[in-house]
């Protein structure tokens, strides 16, 4: 919300409370500045607690609201929520992996709570706001695995790396946050009883469905091991693209694949093969969103309207 002024009151609340209180405002494009009235009219609103730039708002217009909150559910509900989902979900994998379903939702709750607390909002940072839905997203990821693909411990924490490093270090914007929580995750590593070396085992930890092809049935999202072979099938999927552009239905893109390029595809190619999956793509012009996105929207066999 606006700053308070001096005497602490926020302005554009003023105003509201006025079109509440008095049920309409004063026309200054008059000269006599007539009251309009305005009728039929109802309000609604939500706000979040004080703190990360919020800030307390006066009891003038509050009193005109009937006030519903809610309190958030307390860890055991949780854990009971989250485990009845992965063990119903895990029922015909392979013993390794069935045994490490309370690890992994005990371990999911606790980068949750560390980020929450340790990685707070402020006005630099507003969207530094983490949710059940942001839990919700990590066990999503996780319920892709492939049981033909998925049959040891290791593979499955894996994925519960990847998944985390997806919903939350892609929203960190310092590289000490980002040190951070990628720290915080290797700290856990202990609790499935692996070492980091056995987790980071590779260049970088990549899921994706997308290497088998475009058309081919099921999809299986799998981890990509050999990033020389992931950045080969983009510049396929590259030149497959710009073919398909020959009928001058779209324009052809002349971009030079590289592995951050091809990685941020992989991340684009996640949210849209999740149900009701959104992203918010930041970056300066020329960064490469909109070909990267074109990309990606190939790679998953979807046309953009």
């Amino acid at each position: 919300m606006p700053a308070k002024e001096g005497w602490g009151a926020q302005p554009p609340i003023e105003i509201l409370r006025q079109m509440i209180d008095q049920g309409g405002w004063y026309d200054f494009k008059e000269k006599d500045r007539p009251f309009r009235h305005i009728i039929d009219c109802n309000f609604l609103s939500a706000m979040g607690p004080p703190g990360g730039g919020r800030t307390y708002i006066t009891n003038r217009i509050t009193r005109h609201f009937n006030m519903l909150t809610y309190t958030d559910l307390d860890e055991e509900t949780i854990k009971y929520i989250f485990n009845t989902i992965v063990e119903f979900f895990f029922r015909r994998f392979a013993d390794p992996v069935r045994d490490a379903r309370v690890q992994i939702v005990d371990a999911v709750l606790k980068v949750y709570d560390t980020v929450k607390d340790k990685l707070r909002p402020t006005p630099n940072k507003s969207f530094y706001t983490f949710n059940l839905r942001d839990i919700s997203k990590v066990f999503q990821g996780i319920c892709s695995a492939s049981m033909k693909h998925c049959f040891d411990k290791t593979h499955i924490v894996k994925l519960w790396y990847h998944e985390n490093m997806r919903v939350f270090h892609d929203r960190l914007t310092t590289e000490e946050d980002r040190e951070f929580f990628k720290d915080l995750l290797a700290e856990n590593f202990s609790e499935f009883n692996l070492k980091k070396e056995q987790i980071l085992d590779k260049e970088r930890v990549i899921f994706g469905d997308f290497m088998q092809g475009r058309d081919v049935e099921p999809k299986y999202y799998v981890q990509i091991e050999d990033m020389s072979n992931f950045l080969g099938r983009m510049e396929n999927y590259l030149e497959d693209y710009n073919a398909d552009t020959l009928s001058g239905a779209k324009k052809q893109m002349k971009l030079v694949m590289f592995l951050d390029a091809c990685e941020h595809i992989a991340r684009i190619c996640r949210v849209l093969r999740q149900p009701q999956g959104n992203a918010l793509l930041l970056g300066v012009g020329g960064s490469g969103r909109q070909s990267l996105t074109r990309m990606a929207t190939f790679v998953s066999n979807y046309k953009i309207f």
